[in-house]
């Protein structure tokens, strides 16, 4: 039986069970998250030793918690923060399996390279924003702090918060280029229309950066919108390419 001739109640039951999965999945991950906190803590505190190497001047090596209670507020939004990107393959799997009875042949097969390329994308952006842009973006605030004349101190609640809302900014964001593509594979979108609208795409990115963005300086507003705006460039020519393969494959469905 075809998924659309399901009753109401069974497609409730359904997404009733696709919530549950992704749940426990989240929560398994948020338990290794937790559990691994020390390590976690050193993952994220990597940007911010970088910017005290080798330098001539004094900066912030450690972490304040101001509040009783940072230390565990930390803990937990650390920990959930792990769990999601941890239980993110299994959370899409999931989606995937739910989706899957209603999608056509073309669709299905679009399902596992979509997955896969998409995960690539996510931590793509997550490890540009890891290495290159953090270092730079808190180094920039040291700097500027000391040109105010002000002593950089930072709490341990505002330096993870500031930094996983990057993370997880850059790799939505590196998502671009595979949103544009499955939009034209499904002739939803046409490249043409995105090229003669190149101009309010520009304005539109600059909304999603300075959105993505915890702060809405200009230094953080260009680190976000340039390689956004590159990433919009390769999903124009993925338009390209996957408008190219669709002609292509009804022009072989109408021989007989």
């Amino acid at each position: 039986m075809k998924d659309s001739e399901k009753p109401f109640l069974d497609h409730l039951e359904d997404l009733r069970g696709l919530l549950l999965k992704c749940a426990a999945a989240i929560a398994g991950g948020s338990v290794l998250g937790v559990m691994g906190i020390g390590r976690v803590m050193e993952i994220l505190r990597w940007p911010l030793a970088q910017t005290t190497a080798g330098a001539t001047v004094s900066a912030p090596s450690t972490l304040l918690a101001l509040q009783v209670t940072d230390p565990m507020t930390v803990t937990l939004q650390i920990g959930i923060g792990a769990g999601i990107l941890l239980s993110l393959p299994l959370v899409l799997f999931f989606l995937g399996q739910y989706l899957l009875p209603a999608l056509d042949p073309r669709e299905r097969g679009m399902l596992l390279p979509v997955f896969f390329v998409g995960t690539i994308l996510f931590l793509g952006g997550v490890l540009f924003c890891y290495f290159l842009v953090l270092p730079q973006t808190l180094r920039f605030f040291q700097d500027f702090n000391r040109w105010l004349g002000l002593e950089t101190s930072w709490t341990m609640a505002s330096y993870t918060d500031f930094v996983l809302q990057m993370l997880v900014g850059f790799g939505l964001s590196f998502e671009l280029p595979l949103v544009m593509v499955i939009l034209a594979r499904l002739g939803i979108l046409e490249k043409k229309v995105v090229s003669n609208h190149r101009r309010h795409a520009v304005v539109a990115l600059l909304v999603v950066a300075a959105c993505v963005t915890p702060t809405s300086d200009p230094f953080n507003l260009a680190l976000m919108f340039v390689p956004l705006y590159a990433l919009f460039e390769l999903g124009l020519a993925g338009m390209g390419w996957a408008e190219h393969r669709s002609a292509n494959q009804d022009d072989s469905t109408k021989i007989p």
